[in-house]
């Protein structure tokens, strides 16, 4: 038999789900149209693109910690790649976010030329 400390430890996220539901449904705390809009269209910016990179990485690992006992070496092996591949797509976008001015300049490279003379003309 299972015990209710057993029980609320293997559900605490559906717990704690049940309890934002009922307190967004009970205080009417659902958000406007407006609302939702502004917070859908965040979503549409670099930092919003790598919030979603980072929530979809934290998932991730929370199901790969929560059943990393029950996978064969090969699939560990496979995780533990894919992980690695995820994290870099993460830091290489942080990494190529322009934060120059504010993030709006374009970085340039000042590079002059100039030409050498020709060996043959040396005399």
């Amino acid at each position: 038999m299972i015990t209710i400390w057993e029980w609320f430890t293997q559900n605490t996220l559906l717990v704690f789900a049940l309890l934002f539901t009922f307190y967004i449904i009970a205080f009417n705390k659902l958000p406007s149209i407006s609302g939702w809009q502004s917070f859908l269209n965040s979503f549409e910016s670099k930092g919003g693109q790598l919030m979603l990179l980072w929530v979809t990485d934290i998932v991730v690992l929370a199901v790969l910690v929560h059943y990393w006992t029950g996978f064969s070496a090969t699939l560990q092996n496979f995780m533990t790649g894919l992980i690695s591949g995820i994290n870099g797509a993460f830091l290489g976008a942080i990494g190529a976010r322009n934060t120059q001015a504010g993030g709006g300049a374009t970085p340039t490279l000042g590079v002059g030329f100039v030409p050498g003379t020709d060996p043959a003309e040396k005399k």
